[in-house]
């Protein structure tokens, strides 16, 4: 309930001055965020959204397409663009990360970027994931809130169940109870966002020690 009401300011915020805002960043209160991944994440996030596929065939927005200026496919893209998420691992298990693989598996995200030291080409996992260190587009973030029920609490306060736990449907379809981040990540693949894990970009939750990923960290099947 707490997470719901936050992401609703969040976008009231957004909303009323949406200039200011290019992405939203979910991070967990228990998680380190070193800021070159936190920019890291970012500079994927603008890149990844730039350059989606525009929609053929049978998309629901073939048709629409056909007629879009350069602005209009800029705004779907970004509105369009899945989450990324860095790697960090399950608290009680140093050798899993945070988030698991698709079901049925989803081929990965391959991405280019050359930074001016040459080209570097990443292979980003798709994954279901937790949203400790998790970055959006605004425009995603709006329109996910925007598909959410909303909740009516006592009096006139309403807002919307953004990141609630519940029951909700797996991304092979199956129903499950999950927690509110499962649940948001999982609908970012119903709604055909989805969400990729930027293995190299290195978060970690903070306890008695940091607990951060190796090389060796397996992603849960």
């Amino acid at each position: 309930m707490h997470r719901c009401r936050i992401a609703w300011r969040a976008l009231q915020r957004i909303e009323a001055e949406p200039d200011r805002w290019d992405a939203v960043f979910w991070l967990d209160g228990d998680m380190q965020a070193p800021v070159p991944w936190v920019r890291e994440l970012f500079d994927l996030v603008t890149l990844v959204a730039a350059c989606r596929p525009k929609p053929v065939d049978d998309q629901v927005d073939a048709e629409e397409a056909k007629h879009w200026t350069e602005d209009d496919l800029a705004a779907w893209r970004r509105r369009n663009a899945p989450a990324l998420v860095g790697a960090y691992v399950k608290r009680n298990d140093p050798d899993v990360m945070a988030c698991r693989h698709t079901t049925p598996k989803i081929p990965p995200l391959k991405v280019t970027v050359d930074r001016g030291d040459g080209p570097r080409k990443y292979e980003l996992p798709a994954v279901v994931s937790g949203m400790g260190c998790m970055m959006q587009t605004r425009e995603a973030f709006v329109a996910h809130c925007h598909e959410a029920p909303l909740i009516k609490n006592w009096g006139t306060d309403e807002f919307g169940a953004v990141c609630s736990a519940g029951p909700g449907k797996s991304t092979d379809g199956t129903w499950a109870w999950s927690s509110e981040d499962w649940t948001y990540t999982s609908w970012e693949w119903q709604s055909g966002r989805g969400v990729y894990l930027v293995r190299h970009a290195i978060f970690g939750h903070v306890g008695e020690s940091i607990h951060y990923p190796t090389a060796d960290t397996k992603i849960e099947d």
